[in-house]
């Protein structure tokens, strides 16, 4: 492949041409997407079974190849030679609606943007952060003893909401324009379902498209204001921040991010928190294990410095993404031929990484679909086997900018219930699990909630 063919990867359409290699696409234009959406672990699983660690595979009429391993996942998130693109990987997933946002940049224009986007992530910022969204979090919780037929998720999503409307965008919940904001980008998110992207009155994609035009007029209307302010959101630290040069982030690129972030920091946090109290409310031992660790701190309100000493409920979330990934699916594609498993991959073929599967393969973890947090604390170190079997928040250089602040959210959040509450589910209760486009529990998680004592 010529160097100028190279340079042009972003205009070249996706390799199909895979014979070579063993599996197959699926259905026409559905690809596998029925499994995935029933039975995403059997899917890979079978996959890899049948045709080994890279296999062709097909979703929603994006074909391309199916990869298992973590050498192979090490060689792609380090991409050493700089052969693997995340914009083209999600050019016809994530890219529909986010495209230019952070995990969608490639080379040396990824480094820059996520440079200039650190200083909203500093320890300065985040002891803000922190300060902001607890008391959001607790007037939220204080409400779901009184509310008969409680679910969980749709609960923790919309105290989620309201936390990043304020952190990101600087909206007190009950602005009209945080509802506004949050419509809008629960309709974009509901568009990625779509699965021919046409504007096609009625559909979700053509709801998503309407909802994302008005995400960036909202966006645009402030940038100007927020530049001129102080303001502590990341939305403000966005518009002020400026490269060596002194020149600002330009408005198209904040509002690509801003989009982005909401979308990535709201949805995941969500899927994360809702595995994580499916296991607690079942389990009072482990339930109690991280009070006890909640109220040891000492105080009824979390401070920046006390997320050190969090290290089982730690190990909990990230047990959590271990065993239910918030991102099912990650995707790359090939910039030039390269070698994979010993296969000829060729350039531009797109590639489906399946964290999940990785996640209980027994070779890097013992009784891999039990929930054990202890596999992440001394003696044991089970994610220490393999630098890159556990991929709950991506790796290399696209490694989430936000990992900190979810944590923290998430800590926070556990603080904040655990020390007040307890919670516990129907007996026997075992959930179908939904995969797409939210890993979450099918039914919503009903619970009953109590304030302790």
């Amino acid at each position: 492949m010529t160097e100028a063919a190279v340079a042009d990867y972003k205009s070249a359409p996706d390799n199909t041409d895979l014979g070579h290699i063993p599996g197959n696409f699926g259905f026409p234009v559905l690809g596998h997407n029925l499994r995935l959406y029933n039975d995403y672990y059997g899917l890979i699983d079978s996959q890899y079974r049948k045709f080994g660690p890279v296999s062709r595979f097909a979703l929603a009429g994006q074909k391309g190849l199916l990869l298992v391993g973590a050498d192979m996942y090490q060689q792609i998130y380090l991409d050493k030679d700089r052969n693997f693109s995340a914009e083209m990987g999600y050019a016809n997933s994530l890219g529909r609606f986010y495209k230019g946002a952070l995990l969608l940049l490639d080379g040396d224009e990824h480094r820059f943007q996520r440079r200039l986007m650190q200083t909203a992530f500093k320890n300065d910022a985040m002891r803000g952060y922190l300060d902001q969204m607890a008391p959001i979090l607790r007037n939220a919780i204080a409400t779901w003893p009184h509310k008969p037929g409680f679910h969980f998720v749709p609960e923790v999503k919309q105290a989620l909401l309201d936390v990043a409307a304020l952190i990101f965008v600087g909206l007190d919940e009950l602005d009209e324009q945080a509802e506004i904001l949050n419509k809008a980008f629960l309709d974009v998110a509901k568009g990625l379902e779509g699965i021919i992207p046409k504007e096609i009155p009625g559909t979700l994609y053509k709801k998503g498209k309407d909802a994302e035009r008005i995400l960036h007029e909202f966006f645009a209307k402030l940038i100007d204001v927020r530049r001129a302010g102080d303001g502590n959101d990341v939305f403000s630290h966005f518009c002020r921040e400026k490269t060596a040069e002194g020149e600002f982030f330009s408005d198209e690129e904040i509002i690509r991010h801003m989009t982005f972030l909401l979308f990535a920091a709201h949805d995941t946090t969500t899927s994360a928190l809702s595995h994580l109290f499916m296991y607690l409310a079942r389990d009072p031992q482990w339930q109690q294990r991280l009070r006890d660790e909640a109220e040891g701190l000492g105080r009824d309100t979390l401070s920046y410095e006390d997320l050190d000493n969090m290290p089982l409920t730690d190990a909990a979330i990230r047990e959590t993404l271990r065993l239910h990934p918030s991102v099912q699916l990650m995707q790359r594609r090939t910039v030039r031929e390269c070698e994979l498993e010993g296969h000829r991959i060729p350039a531009n073929t797109l590639l489906f990484i399946a964290p999940q599967y990785l996640h209980r393969m027994e070779e890097h973890w013992t009784n891999p679909d039990e929930f054990d947090p202890e596999r992440w604390l001394e003696p044991r170190l089970e994610h220490k086997n393999h630098s890159f079997n556990f991929l709950g928040f991506g790796g290399g250089a696209h490694k989430c900018i936000g990992m900190h602040f979810a944590l923290m959210q998430a800590k926070c959040f556990v603080h904040e219930f655990l020390t007040q509450y307890e919670c516990s589910t129907p007996p026997g209760y075992a959930p179908k699990l939904m995969n797409v486009p939210l890993p979450k529990p099918a039914d919503d998680l009903p619970m009953t909630v109590k304030r302790r004592g």
